[in-house]
């Protein structure tokens, strides 16, 4: 009589594992479907947000010498540099068209000079008319990477390793049921398919729980953006600001997220203690810097009222490259010594640390010497 129980535990085992198989392979397609929305969400954010930064650009180029080759360079590198847009387009008196890679976002024919391409791997940005001092009619419309083909990759590999672990399971499943062998082992549902998933998502994002760069991440994330602004010779403002008093997580959290929409994304926005933010502004020079930090500390102003009862109750510190081959710890120092002072200053609450390329470079020579 044991042998026919034996044959009917082995048949239910098997019939169990072949229903977790299936639910696993519902589940790799769900996990699929979810993390490439996701992604897109993303990359939408991303070019919503780069798009800002070159419209921020074409706002600020002076009627005088508008689109002159200087001003041409910067929206070059300013496309090279960001990571989703691929193309744009700036129409008026004296428009002009930049791409990243040649012939991936423009195109032209008898018909049409310039245009961009539409295909459903870019999102359309645009057009949007924008108000430019001595300039009429200008409209900008761009296009940017509808997906992000290395985060791809990393998912299909997670719902792949998921399928091959199902497959690995009904294999054994079969040859348990083959030879009849004492009791299938629970063992075999194992959480192992999922361990590189958590494991890759660990190693690559390196953000703190609020979507921001972490705290000590803020110096080596500075270094990166320095050494392309002097690699490529464009300035760079590094601003820090901080509240008086202590600030409830889920205002941190809204605050660091308005940052990121305002200045450019999460991946120039770090973490400053449990008061504060950092935000690394590449092409911004220290005048440009103040501006926007301005701009910033007005809006929060009007939407955080019973935070803030006063401007100086948020103080804000910058400092920018200026020409200077700067490190990272020393544009730390710069901004920490300016909010230290607007923090001490019954009136102002922003202080700029603006630096004289001349004599710090014989600063640093005498420092060597």
């Amino acid at each position: 009589m044991a042998r026919p129980n034996l044959i009917k535990k082995d048949s239910a085992v098997g019939t169990a594992i072949a229903v977790v198989c299936i639910l696993v392979y519902l589940s790799a397609l769900v996990y699929i479907i979810v993390r490439v929305n996701n992604s897109m969400e993303r990359q939408r954010d991303a070019a919503e947000n780069e798009f800002s930064i070159l419209e921020r650009i074409i706002r600020e180029i002076p009627a005088s010498d508008y689109m002159a080759d200087y001003h041409k360079e910067r929206i070059r590198a300013e496309i090279r540099r960001s990571r989703v847009i691929e193309g744009i387009i700036i129409s008026g008196e004296l428009g002009d068209a930049f791409e990243k890679t040649e012939g991936r976002a423009l195109t032209q024919s008898r018909d049409y000079p310039v245009r961009l391409i539409d295909r459903f791997d870019f999102i359309k940005l645009g057009p949007y008319p924008i108000r430019v001092d001595g300039q009429r009619n200008v409209v900008i419309e761009a296009r940017a990477s509808r997906f992000n083909y290395s985060e791809l990759a990393g998912f299909l590999t997670d719902a792949l390793l998921l399928i091959i672990a199902a497959l690995v399971l009904s294999f054994i499943t079969l040859l348990i049921e083959s030879r009849r062998k004492g009791k299938s082992k629970k063992d075999l549902k194992t959480e192992r398919p999922q361990s590189p998933k958590i494991k890759k998502d660990e190693e690559i994002r390196h953000y703190s729980k609020w979507g921001i760069i972490s705290e000590e991440d803020t110096e080596s994330r500075l270094t990166e953006e320095l050494q392309r602004s002097i690699k490529e010779s464009y300035d760079m403002a590094f601003i820090t600001m901080e509240f008086k008093m202590p600030v409830p997580e889920g205002d941190y959290g809204r605050f660091a997220l308005d940052a990121a929409r305002f200045f450019s994304s999460r991946d120039f926005v770090c973490e400053k203690g449990n008061k504060g933010i950092s935000v690394i502004c590449p092409s911004l020079n220290v005048e440009t810097a103040f501006l926007n930090a301005d701009e910033f500390h007005n809006r929060i102003m009007g939407k955080y009222p019973g935070l803030l009862a006063s401007k100086t109750d948020l103080c804000i510190g910058i400092t920018a490259r200026s020409e200077r081959h700067v490190i990272a710890e020393r544009m730390i120092f710069e901004a920490e010594e300016a909010l230290e002072r607007a923090m001490m200053d019954p009136v102002s609450h922003i202080v700029a640390f603006k630096c004289d390329p001349q004599k710090y470079k014989e600063f640093m020579e005498a420092r060597e010497e």
